[in-house]
């Protein structure tokens, strides 16, 4: 689906969401960094929890690894619109992960793999090589991430900021950056009805 998603997300309000320290807590935060490192901050007399992530030093690791943010679906209105709509088309609970990477050198550290959940991709900044194989045969024993694939894949495109891409459960894909860019994925699940709870989705005014 090309351009019909546009302004989904930008730097600008991913920063917003960055600067709201509460919200980078160590649950939600998710850095993909090859080398495991761990990290002390000072945590100020006003933030009442201490596990959560100074902005600027997710500011800097986003130059330095590949990172993601779980939980967003309710990060601002046009994503949890975008959310409130694939769960009143498939009646499935359905979340909201941005995932970032700011430097085009870094690879990617799941390489080819497959997701257990149906997945809606959305390309918010820079450009993205996506590429899409056949579901595989036996997901039960295929190894999940950084898969040697050796068939053409079925979808092979470039993504712009607007274009959405839809990718079924395991069917593996690879994402590879071009340029710095952020993208907002919407896992939702396959089996289990919508459930009360998201009657919460409805995005509320003062």
């Amino acid at each position: 689906m090309e351009g019909h998603l546009h302004n989904l997300l930008s730097w600008e309000e991913l920063a917003n969401l960055i600067n709201i320290r509460p919200l980078m807590t160590n649950d939600r935060v998710k850095l993909l960094d090859p080398e495991r490192r761990q990290f002390k901050w000072m945590s100020p007399g006003w933030n009442h929890d201490p596990n959560c992530y100074p902005p600027s030093l997710i500011r800097d690791l986003l130059e330095e690894v590949v990172i993601y943010f779980t939980d967003m679906s309710r990060a601002t209105e046009k994503i949890n619109d975008f959310a409130r709509s694939i769960e009143n088309t498939y009646q499935r609970n359905t979340d909201a992960h941005i995932y970032v990477c700011r430097n085009p050198d870094i690879e990617h550290p799941f390489g080819a793999h497959f997701d257990i959940s149906h997945n809606i991709i959305v390309q918010c900044e820079g450009e993205t090589k996506f590429k899409v194989w056949n579901e595989v045969e036996d997901y039960t024993v295929e190894k999940r991430t950084k898969m040697n694939i050796k068939e053409n894949p079925i979808l092979d495109v470039i993504m712009k900021p607007g274009d959405a891409i839809w990718i079924p459960a395991y069917y593996p894909h690879q994402a590879i950056s071009l340029t710095s860019r952020m993208s907002v994925s919407f896992p939702f699940t396959q089996k289990g009805l919508l459930s009360i709870a998201n009657e919460d989705r409805r995005w509320i005014t003062l």
